[in-house]
């Protein structure tokens, strides 16, 4: 009887051990990690998830399990993640589109999450098909005005941060509301593929998924939103280059992000992972060939630029 009330005290024990490993970050992670995200397969967001899970499997030794659940601009993804316990074996990515989904909905705010770290800036930029007649961001106005409602630009969702960065470019322009006919596609790679298909006459995307058709000649970019031109587009101006004053301090960014009250403790041991796994050849040389913006930033620091996103975007959603 002593031996297993020794052996039953012992088990006791180590059971209210295991959280205080948990939440010290030490014993993360503890088992299958489940990767949740808002958007199709296949396209700039879930192609960089992939790439992370795969360098976290072979960093960590454990499964990094990519679940894709597109719907409501990201509502769907935030429904599962939040359900998970804030342990750290599940996590989210998370985009500049997050903050009207939230503005739009009204079921999450930024507060609803832990915001763990960013990974990548990405530049938001305007095409067409290389047989549009709308050659430039001017011919793009101009047939905006002259048909109202009848131009169309496809991209991610409804208060997206597309849809945010098209306002942007919109006010700078002149534009009234209304005038141009904006399509929500479930990801941007879907919004590219219908303006390829001629579903669209104007895409608002990035860099990475654009790029392989301008270079075969069957896209061609009218503006980027950024104040320089890309190395991997250099044929392509930038808003202001083209004669449009806007603010680009508006981008696209994006991250992982955690259930509420995961402790910092894991938030710094997922990124402490992630940051490792940003620094590997093999990731270096995606973020090169993709013309991605490495931006790496820890907890305190992301939530910080998001809250100055958020206002930005609040300020055109509301």
């Amino acid at each position: 009887m002593a031996f297993l009330r020794t052996a039953a005290f012992a088990a006791a024990a180590a059971a209210c051990a295991a959280p205080t490993s948990a939440q010290d970050g030490s014993g993360w992670p503890n088992g299958d990690v489940t990767y949740i995200l808002h958007v199709e397969p296949g396209g700039a967001t879930d192609v960089l998830a992939r790439q992370l899970s795969s360098g976290m499997q072979q960093e960590l030794g454990v499964n990094v399990v990519v679940e894709n659940r597109p719907g409501g601009s990201g509502a769907r993804q935030m429904a599962q993640l939040l359900r998970a316990r804030p342990d750290g074996q599940t996590i989210g990515s998370v985009t500049a589109s997050h903050l009207g989904m939230f503005e739009q909905t009204g079921q999450f705010d930024i507060d609803s999450v832990e915001w763990a770290c960013n990974v990548i800036l990405d530049p938001y930029l305007l095409a067409v098909r290389d047989d549009s007649d709308i050659e430039s961001l001017e011919d793009l106005v101009a047939k905006a005005q002259e048909n109202p409602g009848n131009l169309s630009i496809a991209g991610f969702g409804q208060n997206s941060g597309g849809q945010v960065a098209w306002m942007i470019f919109r006010e700078a322009a002149g534009l009234e509301d209304g005038t141009v006919n904006w399509i929500p596609y479930d990801s941007v790679g879907d919004a590219v593929v219908a303006t390829l298909g001629n579903h669209s006459e104007v895409v608002i995307a990035y860099p990475g998924l654009v790029r392989q058709h301008v270079e075969a000649g069957t896209l061609r970019v009218l503006g980027v939103m950024a104040d320089e031109r890309l190395d991997m587009l250099p044929n392509a101006p930038t808003y202001a280059e083209a004669g449009y004053d806007v603010n680009t301090n508006w981008q696209q960014f994006r991250g992982i992000i955690m259930p509420s009250e995961t402790p910092i403790e894991i938030q710094d041991a997922v990124c402490d992972a992630v940051e490792t796994i940003m620094q590997t050849p093999a990731m270096e040389q995606y973020i090169a060939d993709a013309e991605l913006v490495p931006g790496f930033m820890p907890p305190e620091e992301f939530r910080s630029f998001v809250d100055a996103q958020n206002e930005l975007s609040t300020s055109w959603t509301q």
